[in-house]
């Protein structure tokens, strides 16, 4: 069984990249790692602050604890986790017999140690908080003002700080600074690396 991770800054197409290699992989698993992020409260318990744009922020070992389960077992019980509270509100169990897909800002360089293949989603950061303001808006009620606030404040400095230095040690590099039709089709390209690992 496979394990691989795409990281890439907030709004850089990871998700996206990561969705299509996951419904192109039949018994794949595609496990967000937003999905262990502490709360507000566990991370202020922990560390005396909370930011959602530093490794700190997600819960590691549990992370590592599940993916070393789906492996042997093929299922582990993973949370549920709600942005609009910013808490999790559950449990659910998953199961996989191929490849487990891991898309995060932080994925390659907190799982580089058990990952067998690392993917960045490289991206202009203008184009990347452009996507970012428009999915927060969308699919998390966030306002223009809070969503570019906290880009300035805490996004764009976590980029620099946790995000950029993962890209050298990244087994590919893909660049979304056009259609995401043509992220896709690079995806092809990692389609056949899989299928070839695993023939």
């Amino acid at each position: 069984m496979k394990i691989i991770t795409i990281s890439g800054a907030s709004g850089s197409g990871k998700s996206t990249l990561a969705d299509h290699i996951h419904k192109q992989k039949d018994g794949s698993l595609l496990l967000g790692i937003d999905r262990y992020y502490l709360s507000k409260a566990e991370q202020v318990e922990r560390h005396g602050f909370f930011n959602f744009d530093y490794p700190a922020a997600l819960d590691t070992d549990l992370m590592k604890e599940h993916l070393i389960q789906l492996k042997e077992t093929g299922k582990a019980d993973v949370p549920v986790y709600d942005f609009k509270i910013s808490n999790r509100t559950g449990y659910e169990t998953v199961s996989v017999k191929d490849t487990i897909i891991i898309d995060g800002l932080f994925a390659g360089s907190l799982l580089s140690d058990i990952a067998d293949l690392n993917i960045f989603v490289d991206v202009d950061l203008d184009l990347a908080l452009l996507r970012r303001i428009e999915r927060d808006m969308r699919e998390r009620g966030r306002t223009l003002e809070s969503v570019t606030e906290q880009y300035m404040k805490d996004v764009r400095p976590a980029y620099f700080k946790h995000i950029e230095n993962i890209k050298s040690s990244s087994d590919i590099i893909l660049r979304n600074n056009t259609s995401i039709d043509e992220l896709l089709k690079e995806a092809e390209h990692i389609l056949t690396l899989l299928d070839n690992s695993q023939s």
